[in-house]
C-alpha cells in the first residue's frame, strides 16, 4: 500500500490552490510545478499490469490517461480546437443537470429520470428549448423565462486569456460550472478517464462515450482540472477540492508520445486538498479545466472576435446558455445561432431572418 504524499512541508496549501485557480500561462504553471515532488517521466516506465513497481513512494508520477499509454491516437482525433472546447461546455452543461437530478432523487428516491436532455432542463430549470425563447408572445411570462435563463448562464463560464507576453500560443481558455463536479478520489475515473462512461443509463444526459473533450489536451500545452463535488451529492465520499495537470509526454529514445496526468497514487489518484482550505479560497462545488498554452493554428489575433460565432455554430441550439468572456471582463450571453435566427424572425420588423436588400443596378449592354 502506498503512503499518502504529504505536501504541507513543501507547499502552503491555500496559496498554491489560489495561485493554481488563476494559472493562465505555461510560465505560470510551470512555476507551480516547481515546487512538487514531481518524477521525470523518463525516470520511470508505466507498467499498466501493475502501476506500483514504478512507484517511487513520496513523490507524484505521469500517469497516461485513461491508464492508456496508447493514447495519442484517440485524443488527436479533432482537428479543430473549438471542437473540443464545445465538448467542454457540453460536459459543464451536463454537470449542472447531474446535480439537480442528484437533488431530486434525495428528496424523492423513485423520481423517475427525465426521459431526455431537453426535458431535464424544462423540468429542472424551467425554460424551453432556448429557439423557442423568442417565439413566447406573452410579455410577462417571456421576461420571466429569460431572467431565469441569464441567471443559468452564469453558471457556466468560457473564458478566452491572452498572453500579450507570447507570441506563438498566448491563449488560455477556462471551462468552469457550478454543477456536481467530483470528489478528489474520483477525479481520475472520470474527468481524467478515456471512453468510460457512467451515461449510459442516463437518458437526461447529453454525451455518452466520454471521449470528446480530452481532444482539447492535444491542443494545449497543459490542461489544469480543478473539481470538488457538491456536498449533498457526496455520498460517501470524502469532501475537499482535487486537481491535476495534465500534458504530452515525449518518452526518450521512443516515437510515440502520449498524454499523462499528475497523480499521487499508483491506482490513478490525484492530488488534493481539505475542504477547509477550498472553503477558504472560495471553491464551493463544480470543475474547472484551463487549457493553457492553447494552439488555435491560423486563428492567430482574430480568435479573439472569432470565438463568439464559432462557438455559436457548432453548440447551435445548446441546451443551456453560459457566458463567454472573450479577452475582456464583460460577458456575451451565447444562445446558439437557432436562438439568434429565431430572435431575428420574430422582431417587430417581421422582415425574414436570412434576406438582404440591395440597391438597385442598372444593367448595360456590352
Amino acid at each position: 500500500m502506498t503512503t499518502p504524499i504529504d505536501l504541507t512541508e513543501r507547499i502552503d496549501s491555500e496559496n498554491f490552490l489560489r495561485q493554481a485557480v488563476i494559472a493562465s500561462t505555461v510560465s505560470a504553471v510551470e512555476q507551480l510545478l516547481a515546487q512538487l515532488p514531481i518524477v521525470s517521466e523518463n525516470d520511470t516506465a508505466f507498467d499498466p499490469t501493475d502501476p506500483s513497481k514504478m512507484w517511487r513512494p513520496g513523490y507524484l508520477h505521469w500517469l497516461p490517461v485513461g491508464r492508456d499509454r496508447g493514447n495519442a491516437g484517440r485524443i488527436k482525433l479533432a482537428n479543430q480546437p473549438v471542437n473540443p472546447m464545445a465538448e467542454r461546455i457540453v460536459n459543464g452543461m451536463e454537470a449542472l443537470i447531474e446535480l439537480m437530478r442528484v437533488l431530486e432523487l434525495l428528496a424523492d428516491p423513485s423520481a423517475p429520470a427525465p426521459a431526455s436532455p431537453r426535458a431535464a432542463v424544462k423540468q429542472y430549470f424551467g425554460i424551453p428549448s432556448l429557439d423557442e425563447l423568442p417565439k413566447i408572445e406573452n410579455s410577462e411570462v417571456a421576461k420571466e423565462i429569460w431572467n431565469k435563463a441569464r441567471d443559468l448562464a452564469r453558471k457556466l463560464r468560457v473564458r478566452l486569456l491572452v498572453d500579450k507576453k507570447k507570441g506563438a500560443m498566448p491563449f488560455t481558455v477556462v471551462i468552469e460550472d457550478d454543477g456536481i463536479g467530483q470528489s478528489p478520489d474520483m477525479i481520475h475515473a472520470t474527468l481524467l478517464s478515456l471512453g468510460s462512461t457512467t451515461k449510459g443509463d442516463k437518458p437526461y444526459m447529453i454525451g455518452l462515450f466520454g471521449q470528446g473533450g480530452s481532444s482539447a489536451y492535444a491542443t494545449s500545452q497543459f490542461s489544469w482540472v480543478i473539481s470538488r463535488r457538491a456536498q449533498k451529492a457526496l455520498n460517501g465520499h470524502a469532501d475537499g477540492v482535487g486537481w491535476s495537470v495534465v500534458k504530452q509526454i515525449f518518452p526518450k529514445g521512443r516515437r510515440d508520445p502520449y498524454f499523462a496526468y499528475l497523480a499521487a497514487n499508483p491506482d490513478g489518484r490525484v492530488l488534493g486538498f481539505l475542504s477547509n482550505i477550498a472553503d477558504k479560497v472560495g471553491i464551493k462545488h463544480g470543475t474547472r479545466f484551463a487549457h493553457i498554452g492553447l494552439d488555435f493554428q491560423k486563428g492567430g489575433s482574430a480568435v479573439v472576435r472569432n470565438l463568439y460565432p464559432a462557438l455559436n455554430h457548432v453548440l447551435y441550439n445548446p441546451m443551456l446558455p453560459y457566458e463567454l468572456y472573450a479577452g475582456r471582463d464583460s460577458a456575451d450571453v451565447m444562445w446558439g445561432n437557432a436562438y439568434r435566427l429565431s430572435n431575428l424572425s420574430s422582431s417587430s420588423s417581421r422582415r425574414p431572418a436570412l434576406d438582404k436588400t440591395f440597391p438597385s443596378q442598372s444593367i448595360s449592354q456590352i
